[in-house]
């Protein structure tokens, strides 16, 4: 009976549908741009097949017990990502679903490397937003767990703050991978000042849906201890040194785009992406000068303990 029970409770674990709808679609996609000779698109959906596969080796048996709707919600935005890009073609012809004479920019019909991207530029903002808040739902329901599972007692607050942070800082460094493959390797065709500038936008309103979502739908912010009265945990203290510097440079350059029209940076693609690249440098600097103080004080804590001994 008992085993019976618990082969139920196994089928019944609520991450395994969308980490499959995950994988399935991303395989399909993967080899039907193959097909087409998308190769770029191609590459994106195979790299999905990869965060699938590693989405089922941390979620598949349930044990982080975390809630079917979130992991939805993130699947959604993988495939706005990736569906839309795919409706493109292999060279300047039109996509797959230009019917009848169709130009790109009607329904779905696109064309070029980039579909969507290339025929709707509210698409680059849209798949920008909820990518931002699937990362910030991912790490705030993360975070919380992490701190259940190892007894932090972090605050509401406190997790809401590092989970934005932390999701602001990816698409900071996301709009640096693109400055580079744009004036550098000419990779990507998306880039300059007001295209970066309206991304980072995206990735501060999406992320800040995310950890909204995420404070009032998470159950364990309401059962969890947080107290406050456990040290501050290395792992969160190194999270906020390195999301930091680019979180405060994605929330200035932000407000200076919606605000003062790029009046700060004098609407310089290249100043923006430099001051992104530079606020990565100091992250890596903070990181390193904190892991250099726990190693310090690991050290002196073993000294200590030794002499007591001795």
């Amino acid at each position: 009976m008992e085993e019976g029970h618990a082969q139920v409770q196994r089928a019944r674990i609520p991450e395994r549908a969308p980490i499959m709808a995950w994988l399935i679609s991303c395989l399909i996609l993967t080899f039907w741009n193959l097909s087409r000779g998308l190769n770029l698109w191609a590459g994106y959906n195979f790299g999905g097949v990869l965060m699938a596969l590693l989405a089922m080796f941390i979620l598949w048996d349930g044990r982080v017990k975390m809630p079917a709707l979130p992991l939805w919600i993130g699947y959604s935005a993988t495939m706005l990502h990736f569906v839309g890009g795919s409706l493109g073609a292999a060279d300047s012809g039109p996509g797959p679903f230009c019917f009848d004479g169709m130009k790109p920019g009607q329904w779905l019909c696109a064309d070029g490397v980039n579909g969507m991207y290339h025929v709707h530029p509210w698409w680059d903002k849209l798949v920008h937003g909820m990518n931002s808040t699937a990362i910030a739902i991912a790490w705030s329901l993360g975070w919380r767990r992490m701190s259940e599972h190892n007894g932090w007692q972090l605050s509401p607050g406190i997790v809401a703050f590092t989970a934005f942070s932390l999701s602001v800082a990816i698409g900071v460094a996301y709009e640096v991978y693109e400055f580079f493959g744009k004036t550098i390797f000419q990779t990507i065709d998306q880039g300059g000042y007001v295209n970066t500038a309206s991304d980072l936008v995206s990735d501060m309103l999406g992320a800040g849906l995310g950890v909204l979502f995420s404070h009032f739908y998470d159950p364990m912010n309401q059962t969890s201890n947080t107290n406050g009265t456990v040290e501050t945990p290395k792992q969160l203290t190194l999270t906020i040194n390195g999301s930091f510097p680019l979180m405060l440079t994605g929330a200035v350059l932000s407000l200076d785009f919606l605000l003062l029209d790029g009046g700060i940076v004098n609407r310089d693609y290249d100043f923006i992406g430099q001051l992104m690249l530079g606020s990565i440098i100091v992250s890596g600097v903070l990181i390193a000068r904190r892991m250099i103080q726990h190693s310090q004080m690991n050290d002196n804590e073993a000294m200590d303990s030794s002499s007591a001994s001795s």
